[in-house]
């Protein structure tokens, strides 16, 4: 009797855990209906519902181009699904106006919204060309044509170039020529002169010369040793021997020294 009890009571503890394994795969099975369903009523909405349709397009970051450039440039957007717009589509064509550098696309579903975010491109030096002013930046890219010259914006004269559309790069008459003068540029950027040149010359690779501060005309030389020679210059002038009323020339092209003449 006893051991006909123990496996009666061995045949229930399996039946019984085998019903509490069904039950638990029923519960299981439940929740991943509803979960499933809930998530499907959820993209539903989020998708296919004009509760999330763009309202409104912001922008931040811009100063030379308005919001207004921005928002039009994007105008298909407007009334479109927030969660099915691409921030690839929009980014790209922002980048097709030429003062735009870096574009964050940020979405903000209450209310349905774009922030989009705007790094500019820095205007550096600007080269006359016919009746107009191409304006450029550090990399060589054409940013804008102007009928009228930009103040504190250096003016370079002497390089002749191939190509001036806006939004591309400007081509200078051969590859060595390019990179030299985009290097020189680099360096005069990097020695945070540039705003205090009025004019620079790449007429001649041989004597490549600047006015510096509207009173000092700099010459370089070649461009060998550039960031070296920009060096003595700020050296030079922020010695004694010169004041902020010092006129004349620096000559940098001899090695290692920078050479005032008043």
């Amino acid at each position: 009797m006893a051991k006909k009890k123990a496996g009666e009571d061995n045949f229930k503890a399996r039946h019984n855990k085998r019903r509490q394994k069904r039950i638990r795969e029923q519960k299981i099975r439940r929740y991943t209906f509803f979960t499933v369903l809930a998530l499907i009523v959820v993209l539903s909405v989020m998708l296919f519902t004009p509760f999330f349709n763009i309202k409104a397009v912001n922008v931040t970051g811009n100063s030379k181009l308005s919001s207004e450039q921005i928002t039009s440039q994007i105008s298909y957007v407007n009334g479109k699904n927030l969660f099915r717009t691409s921030k690839r589509g929009i980014k790209k064509m922002l980048s097709e106006l030429a003062y735009v550098d870096k574009i964050t696309v940020k979405k903000r579903p209450f209310p349905a919204s774009l922030l989009i975010e705007i790094e500019e491109c820095k205007p550096v030096f600007q080269i006359a060309y016919s009746e107009e002013y191409i304006i450029i930046d550090g990399n060589g890219k054409i940013l804008e044509k102007t009928t009228e010259k930009q103040d504190g914006i250096p003016v370079m004269e002497g390089a002749s170039f191939l190509s001036a559309n806006e939004g591309e790069q400007i081509a200078f008459k051969d590859e060595e020529t390019q990179k030299i003068i985009m290097s020189c540029i680099g360096y005069m950027e990097k020695a945070d002169i540039i705003k205090d040149i009025t004019v620079m010359s790449f007429e001649d690779m041989t004597n490549i010369t600047f006015n510096y501060q509207n009173r000092l005309d700099v010459i370089c030389g070649t461009h060998i040793d550039f960031q070296r020679k920009l060096a003595l210059l700020k050296e030079a002038v922020n010695s004694n021997k010169l004041t902020e009323n010092s006129r004349g020339t620096i000559n940098l092209s001899t090695t290692g020294k920078a050479i005032y003449t008043p």
